[in-house]
């Protein structure tokens, strides 16, 4: 089996935190455990809130060569250079996202079960 078959963890953020205690913790559990992927899934909108966390924790993640994506502003990775988005909507906007950020960019998509 190569490494590529093996299972990775892939870790996703909570809906809700503050920046500076997260941000330890996290550096903590990527330190102590091997993680694939850093999702960015906030339940704010608000792009500025969004911004200052991608920020914070695309420097903790990749000082661990750990890519860290966000969840669904296509936009906001391309400008803030983050890695990939991941899609909710069921793989509708996966070409768009693939089209938008690049060959070497993550996209992933929820698949509801597929």
């Amino acid at each position: 089996m190569s490494d590529m078959d093996i299972p990775q963890i892939y870790l996703v953020t909570p809906p809700n935190f503050e920046l500076t205690g997260f941000g330890a913790q996290l550096a903590a559990v990527l330190d102590a455990y091997p993680i694939a992927c850093l999702r960015l899934a906030l339940a704010c909108r608000d792009e500025d809130d969004l911004a200052r966390a991608a920020d914070h924790l695309r420097e903790i993640a990749h000082a661990r060569d750990i890519p860290l994506v966000m969840s669904e502003h296509i936009k906001l990775v391309e400008r803030l250079g983050l890695d990939g988005v991941h899609l909710s909507d069921a793989a509708r906007s996966v070409r768009h996202a693939r089209k938008t950020l690049g060959d070497d960019a993550i996209v992933g998509s929820f698949c509801n079960g597929s």
